[in-house]
């Protein structure tokens, strides 16, 4: 397999890539940071296997992958593979994806779509399933230094050691053995059963039937015994109709003795009555008690209740109370003194003045204690000597010295601008002579040719010069002309930028007089400074400049400073303004001369708010005092009147005048009880013994004779004697047991029938039943052991491909561990071979035989040495699994960040030599200086084997394959 070109619409950070991926060429992909490397291969692995299965993690990976430009989430491939040209184009936003066959020009999709729409193309071109190559063939970012082979390669042992190509592999007639485990054929107990649950179905039916088995077998030794439990429930249910009829006797006895006892009740009523009627004779006088006067009586006497006690007592607490107020406020006069004839006005004055003496207290020893830090900080740090020395200075002086150091530099500069603006002016009036002088000269030469051709001309007009006069005198003007041009360029030359000069001439002496000046000024201002450093007793001018430098640079503490001194002052300013306002409450407060100290003054304050609180505590007493001698008035005045209302009540029932009050209720108890008792005998007791009908003692008596004929007429039918008969205590107890009795005989009546319907069952089981159970109990019998057998045939072969994938696993190992060796062979490393345990782990095998464990190299190596190990088993893995037609690419994302430049060059020669001539291969890096140097220490041929390519420049446009990295422009 080899991909020939990679197109990316949108994915991540990438828009709009065409990478070319040349045949027979290391592509290597150098770009900075953030640019989408990484995601370039994630782009790759998506078009060959699309997104993951699962719909959540599908749209999560679509969310995380979504182009940040805007563009659409689409990616494609080119590629041959097994000699076929394909194009695979996946829209990830849409979910869609197209398969073209580039040879025949087929859309071939559908031949890549399995049950459920799952796409197996990836799978199909590379042989391996996407979490296989993702272990083997893609080594992702940061992933080497913790490297572990996947366990999942144990999936593919089989596909490795069938050389047929896959088609009958272990791991596929394991999966076909558990999906006939899954599905009995011809199964008896369900139509789609498993071969365990066919199993256990038949074992529970076999059990089943040989359980029925056995019952019917002890059903046909049990009818004797149900024959004898039917007569013993025959004789139960005769026994239990003779005592429904027995109770039915007590029945009638109780009812019969009910009816005794009623009519002696009745002899008795009659004789209570007559009893009755003479004691509502004697209770006449009670007539004056009656119900209403009572309630009136009754009214009052619950108002009035326990309110006199209760005034005597609250009388009595207020007296009490009156006298604790005056001890009280004895208390406070000797506790407050002076303090306590103050005013309210002067007292809150006093507090407010005690406060203000607390808090300029506080706020001075704050502000000496953070001026004393401060001086502190400024002695710590060499400041504090500067600046008593730079205060002391006049205040001339110090705006001198404000401005000194940028004055004397501004000087500076000026001067050297006079300066060069002086030489500026010389060299122009220079050049201004130079240009004169060259005019002149060339002026001069032309004058001295014109007289050098004047005797020429001379010659030629004498007559022996045998000359045409045309000739000579064309010559002779020409010198004339000559000398003439030749004459007024040297008077014009004589004075070419005459003014220039002299302009120049004099900017340059005014430049020079004013730089004088400067220096002169400078000078002075050096003589200044040093004055001012002596006067300040520093060393000097550079000293002081230094010292104020530092002052300058420390203004914030300066400035803080000058406000802690000014807190101070402002405290001690308040102090003497405090000590005038407490003048007028010296001897109140004790305080002979000056103000109070904080404590002092805190604790006077304290005293007044003591004293406060008690003068509002006296006064709340005081007004409570008040309002309660005001309550209590008001409440013997009621009382007063309602005892006068209870005494009329009172006279309106006969009671006398004369008699006292409690005297007078007992009175009223009295007659009361006795008018009770006369109602009740009228209303209740005599209209109740009124209620039996004239001849009632007659018919009572009849009933009762009756009801004795009925009862012998009764226990002659059931042949019993008086003797069994009892007598319950009423009538309702009797019939309950007469119910119950009724109870008995339905229930042994039901049983009886039971009884008799079991010994049919038990007579029919006994017959046609037992025959159908034996011929079901052989047939579950026989399923069970066909199913037995099934099972253990497929344990058998399950067993064996176990066996045989074992030693593929082996095989495997031994083959990774020999790819290994051949690897780590043509490397200039310290290491023979790598061994790989059960779980794929690897261990080291040193030169000398030595093993170095997976902890040994995840502690002991260096990160570039375990990097290039990890990588060493990647490759032997893949060159195992990938050889062949299906070579899968290798995509390599930065491999070699902590390698060495000895190592990074070995492992870029065996990729290039040894790696590249079985698949293609894929390096990503984001280091292009490094590749670009340490690269040219490959041979020749070897890094013609590399192209280059910035995914920043394929997206502007293609670039040509084999251009030189001179050439790249690296984005």
């Amino acid at each position: 397999m080899r991909i020939e070109r990679v197109r990316i619409e949108g994915f991540g950070a990438l828009s709009r890539v065409d990478v070319a991926w040349p045949e027979g060429k290391l592509l290597l992909v150098v770009d900075p940071n953030e640019t989408g490397k990484s995601t370039f291969c994630e782009a790759i692995v998506t078009a060959l296997f699309g997104l993951p299965r699962g719909r959540v993690s599908a749209n999560r990976t679509k969310d995380r992958r979504r182009p940040r430009s805007g563009a659409r989430l689409c990616v494609g491939l080119d590629l041959i593979a097994e000699g076929v040209h394909w194009s695979v184009d996946r829209d990830l936003e849409a979910g869609t994806f197209r398969i073209v066959d580039r040879d025949r020009g087929m859309d071939r999709t559908k031949e890549f779509i399995r049950s459920g729409g799952r796409d197996v193309f990836g799978e199909t071109v590379t042989g391996l399933p996407e979490l296989l190559f993702r272990s083997t063939a893609y080594v992702a970012q940061n992933i080497l230094d913790g490297d572990r082979l996947e366990s999942t390669l144990t999936l593919e042992l089989a596909r490795i050691a069938d050389s047929g190509g896959g088609e009958a592999s272990v791991v596929r007639a394991l999966k076909s053995l558990q999906d006939v485990r899954s599905k009995m054929p011809d199964a008896v107990s369900g139509p789609t059963v498993s071969v365990e649950t066919e199993i256990v179905r038949l074992t529970k039916r076999v059990e089943e039937r040989r359980s029925e088995d056995a019952r019917l077998c002890d059903a046909r030794r049990q009818v004797a015994d149900h024959v004898e439990l039917l007569r013993q429930r025959d004789a139960r249910r005769e026994s239990s109709r003779r005592a429904l009829a027995l109770a039915g006797v007590n029945l009638l006895e109780t009812d019969r003795h009910v009816l005794g006892m009623k009519l002696e009740e009745l002899r008795r009523t009659h004789e209570v009555r007559a009893a009755l009627e003479r004691e509502a004779v004697q209770l006449e006088d009670a007539h004056l008690f009656s119900l209403e006067a009572l309630q009136e009586i009754d009214r009052l006497r619950e108002e009035r209740g326990t309110r006199p006690e209760l005034l005597l007592a609250a009388r009595r607490r207020m007296e009490e109370t009156a006298r604790t107020d005056q001890n009280d406020e004895a208390e406070q006069r000797r506790r407050f003194g002076p303090t306590a004839s103050l005013a309210e006005t002067e007292r809150r004055r006093l507090s407010e003045i005690l406060k203000d003496v607390v808090e300029n207290a506080a706020e001075s020893t704050s502000a000496a204690e953070a001026l004393d830090v401060q001086w502190q900080e400024l002695e710590r740090e060499g400041l504090a000597d500067d600046l008593k020395r730079l205060d002391a200075l006049g205040p001339a002086d110090r705006a001198f010295l404000m401005g000194a150091e940028e004055e004397r530099r501004s000087l500076e500069l000026v001067g050297i601008r006079f300066d060069r603006r002086a030489a500026d002016a010389q060299a122009a009036a220079a050049i201004a002579v130079g240009e004169r002088r060259e005019r002149v000269k060339r002026a001069r030469a032309l004058v001295v040719i014109a007289g050098l051709l004047l005797p020429i001309a001379v010659f030629l007009f004498l007559p022996s010069g045998h000359v045409p006069v045309g000739v000579a005198a064309s010559l002779a003007v020409f010198d004339a002309a000559l000398g003439l041009f030749g004459a007024i360029a040297w008077l014009r030359g004589a004075r070419h930028r005459i003014d220039d000069e002299a302009g120049k001439r004099e900017e340059e002496v005014m430049s020079r007089r004013e730089a004088a000046q400067i220096r002169k000024k400078l000078s002075e201002h050096r003589l200044r400074l040093d004055r001012v450093s002596k006067a300040a007793e520093f060393p000097d001018g550079g000293a002081l400049i230094k010292a104020h430098r530092r002052a300058r640079s420390a203004e914030d503490k300066r400035k803080s400073l000058i406000e802690r001194s000014a807190r101070r002052d402002a405290a001690v300013a308040r102090r003497i303004t405090l000590e005038r306002a407490i003048e007028p409450f010296r001897q109140t407060i004790a305080c002979p001369v000056g103000v109070p100290t904080g404590t002092d003054a805190g604790r006077q304050q304290e005293l007044l708010e003591d004293l406060e609180r008690s003068l509002r505590a006296s006064g709340n007493r005081a007004a409570l005092r008040a309002s309660e001698a005001a309550r209590l008035q008001r409440e013997d005045e009621d009382l007063r009147t309602l005892e006068k209302e209870l005494r009329r009540a009172l006279e309106r029932v006969g009671t006398p005048r004369v008699l006292p009050l409690h005297e007078a209720l007992l009175m009223v108890k009295s007659g009361r009880r006795r008018s009770a008792r006369r109602r009740e005998i009228l209303e209740v007791e005599l209209p109740a013994r009124a209620t039996s009908p004239v001849g009632e003692d007659v018919e009572l008596a009849s009933r009762i004779s009756s009801l004795g004929d009925e009862i012998a007429h009764a226990l002659a039918q059931i042949a019993a004697g008086p003797e069994e008969v009892a007598i319950l205590g009423t009538p309702e107890e009797a019939r309950r047991a007469a119910d119950a009795a009724r109870q008995v005989v339905e229930s042994a009546e039901a049983e009886f029938r039971t009884a008799e319907r079991i010994l049919a069952a038990r007579v029919r089981e006994g017959g046609e039943r037992a025959r159908e159970v034996q011929e079901s109990l052989f047939e579950a019998e026989e399923s069970l052991r066909r199913a037995l057998l099934f099972r253990d045939a497929l344990d058998v072969a399950r067993d064996a491909l176990s066996s045989a994938a074992s030693s593929a696993y082996s095989d495997f190992r031994r083959g990774l561990s020999q790819a290994s060796r051949a690897i780590l062979g043509s490397w200039d490393v310290p290491y023979e071979a790598l061994e790989f345990a059960d779980d794929l782990s690897v261990s080291v095998v040193a030169r000398g035989g030595r093993i170095t464990s997976p902890s040994e190299i995840a502690s002991g190596l260096s990160t570039g040495a375990r990097e290039q190990l990890h990588l060493t088993a990647r490759l032997a893995a893949i060159h195992y699994l990938g050889t062949g037609d299906r070579a899968i690419p290798l995509l390599l994302d930065d491999p070699l960040v902590s390698a060495d430049d000895d190592r990074f060059v070995s492992v870029m020669r065996f990729l290039a030599r040894d790696v590249l001539a079985e698949r293609p291969v894929l390096v990503i890096s984001c280091h292009a200086w490094r590749h670009e140097k340490l690269l040219d220490r490959l041979e020749p041929e070897i890094r013609e084997r590399l192209s280059w390519v910035s995914i920043g420049a394929s997206r502007r446009g293609k670039r040509g394959e084999d251009d030189p990295p001179a050439q790249l422009r690296l984005v």
